[in-house]
């Protein structure tokens, strides 16, 4: 089993990538994790931008894969519910879990109907650099609600 987080485009600022890269670090204690980048599409029309990284992002995926898009509409969680739906997860036969966060236009439909779960945060609407770190910080806190560590209190 491996954690991985899909990102659209480089996270510019550097505070963020610093923090997603702390919280990558402690998550890695818990499970193999990896984060991939893939270029944000050039095109200016957002129906095609769409389209086009979401080929890309569907060519990393397998049959045997979990998938877990970030999208406004998806279904929200507290911390210790989100810890849940990952142990369900990991009690499974994937091989990964792929988290996947669009870029400032979104995520493809081709890319919603593939996951297995659309996650919301939050009705408030954050960058999609910002969610990144959200996001690991996140699955970081659900392996140590699981494992019964004291980063999380109830």
């Amino acid at each position: 089993m491996k954690f991985e987080f899909c990102f659209i485009g480089k996270t510019s600022e550097s505070y963020l990538a610093e923090g997603i890269e702390r919280y990558q670090k402690k998550l890695v204690y818990y499970m193999n994790t990896e984060i991939k980048i893939i270029p944000a599409s050039t095109e200016k029309n957002k129906t095609k931008a769409l389209k086009e990284e979401a080929v890309k992002i569907l060519k990393i995926i397998s049959a045997n894969d979990l998938v877990i898009v970030l999208d406004e509409n998806g279904r929200q969680f507290s911390s210790f519910d989100l810890s849940k739906e990952i142990q369900r997860a990991m009690n499974q036969s994937y091989s990964k879990i792929i988290f996947i966060v669009g870029s400032a236009y979104g995520i493809d439909d081709s890319l919603k109907k593939r996951a297995h779960l659309m996650l919301s945060f939050s009705k408030f609407t954050f960058t999609h650099q910002m969610i990144r770190l959200m996001l690991v910080e996140q699955i970081y806190r659900s392996m140590t609600i699981l494992k019964g560590e004291s980063y999380h209190h109830d």
